[in-house]
């Protein structure tokens, strides 16, 4: 039963006239709505709506902060029960795909409209079906609806010492190939200091760490028809550059390695390079960090051709259909004053990442890495959008994470995943 249901626990019922009256005066107005989010990135998202957006529209917005996997399972559980308890649904973008179905279309909610100034990228993530790309074949034959609006406007960027490409005379990297020479330069020459650094651990790390290596290198994971292209003899060298040539001068027990490690191994001057989050680049700088004023940010290398792939990382805000129409429209509100102008200029303030282009071209000396993040932004590559992608992630990076490791090889890597990967699809209908 949610949160606003007219009959009591105990059945009592309320006769038709006094139901009637009862529904219009709760579904009149709202003054009050809530969101759970993400222990990160939600409580920049809370301080917001606390400091400004409920001055702004006189809508008081109770954030309830989860933790991450406690998050999926809560709007999960929210939106397949078709409850009210939460108004609005604060969703990482590789959940959109599941929980898309569920959040109302936003444009008519929104007082003014969807901000002109939205990165491309950041707007189209939020629209299910997705306006490119293969979709799955429940929603093949539907047009892209825009439901919800980016509230963190997250991609991978690139990290690198500037001190040590210096010292070994190699200007900051563009391509791929200029990551791995320096980066072996730097091992040689540079006493206690690794080229590179892998995010290798199993599942999402090392899945996301070789996203943008295999993508710029093979091209997109799946075709128009959701067959797996790594599998190809470009996927297959994107992956041994990862597992032998990166992993070389790396450190040695990098299967293990996550964020934190990342972090710390930046921020110790220990590794020269690695492909990083805007979070993560915020921690390895900070006022303690014996590192911080030797690392410098980049946009996300490319192949010889020139094409990167980051990886968008986006948050994404919506709002439950299954909520009632006043809740909706203070969402809407709510929504609106967030992403507003002067509403992301104070999020800039107090730490926010934003994703409209005025806010970061007004700010882009806030952070060292804000103009690596801008620019990365209009490159940014989703991953797969499928409701299946949770299977994929996992599927493929068992594979890789046993060809960093050693007992499989690149190619068997590869192979295996696109057997197991297509297998999946194939089971779920997509062939």
């Amino acid at each position: 039963m949610g949160r606003r249901a007219i009959l009591s626990a105990g059945g009592t019922m309320l006769t038709g006239g006094l139901l009637s009256g009862c529904l219009g005066t709760i579904r009149s107005s709202a003054d009050s709505i809530s969101i759970a989010a993400t222990e990160g990135e939600g409580r920049l998202f809370r301080r917001l709506t606390d400091e400004f957006v409920a001055d702004e529209t006189g809508i008081e917005v109770n954030v309830e902060l989860k933790p991450y996997d406690a998050l999926y399972e809560q709007n999960r559980k929210l939106l397949a029960e078709q409850n009210d308890e939460f108004d609005l649904v604060f969703i990482d973008d590789p959940w959109f795909p599941q929980f898309a179905s569920d959040l109302e279309p936003i444009r008519q909610y929104l007082p003014d409209g969807v901000p002109a100034e939205y990165i491309q990228t950041t707007l189209d993530i939020a629209h299910w079906p997705t306006p490119r790309g293969p979709l799955p074949p429940e929603v093949s034959d539907e047009d892209p609806v825009l439901r919800g609006l980016v509230v963190v406007g997250n991609t991978q960027i690139f990290a690198y010492n500037a001190t040590y490409f210096d010292q070994v005379g190699y200007d900051p990297p563009e391509t791929y190939q200029d990551v791995l020479e320096a980066g072996r330069a730097i091992d040689a020459e540079i006493d206690g200091t690794h080229g590179y650094v892998i995010r290798g651990a199993q599942g999402n790390p090392i899945v996301t760490n070789f996203f943008p290596v295999g993508f710029s290198q093979a091209g997109r994971m799946f075709d128009a028809d959701w067959r797996f292209q790594w599998g190809s003899r470009e996927g297959v060298e994107a992956v041994r550059f990862l597992v032998q040539e990166l992993a070389d001068i790396s450190p040695a027990d990098v299967t293990k390695y996550n964020e934190d490690e990342v972090v710390t191994t930046l921020s110790q001057g220990t590794v020269a390079q690695a492909s990083t989050w805007p979070g993560t680049a915020s921690l390895a700088i900070a006022e303690n960090s014996p590192s911080a004023r030797d690392l410098k940010f980049t946009v996300i290398p490319s192949n010889a051709d020139g094409r990167r792939a980051p990886q968008q990382g986006n948050w994404i805000v919506g709002i439950n259909s299954h909520t009632s129409e006043a809740a909706k429209k203070a969402g809407g509100k709510v929504i609106q004053s967030f992403v507003s102008k002067e509403g992301q200029e104070r999020y800039v303030d107090i730490g926010g990442v934003p994703f409209r282009h005025d806010t970061f071209e007004n700010n882009l000396d806030a952070q060292p890495w804000f103009e690596a993040l801008y620019e990365s932004l209009q490159d940014a590559q989703w991953r797969p959008r499928t409701p299946l992608w949770s299977i994929i992630e996992r599927e493929l990076g068992v594979r890789l994470h046993s060809a960093l490791g050693g007992p499989i090889s690149a190619d068997e890597a590869m192979r295996g995943a696109e057997t197991k990967i297509e297998s999946v699809l194939e089971n779920a209908g997509y062939y």
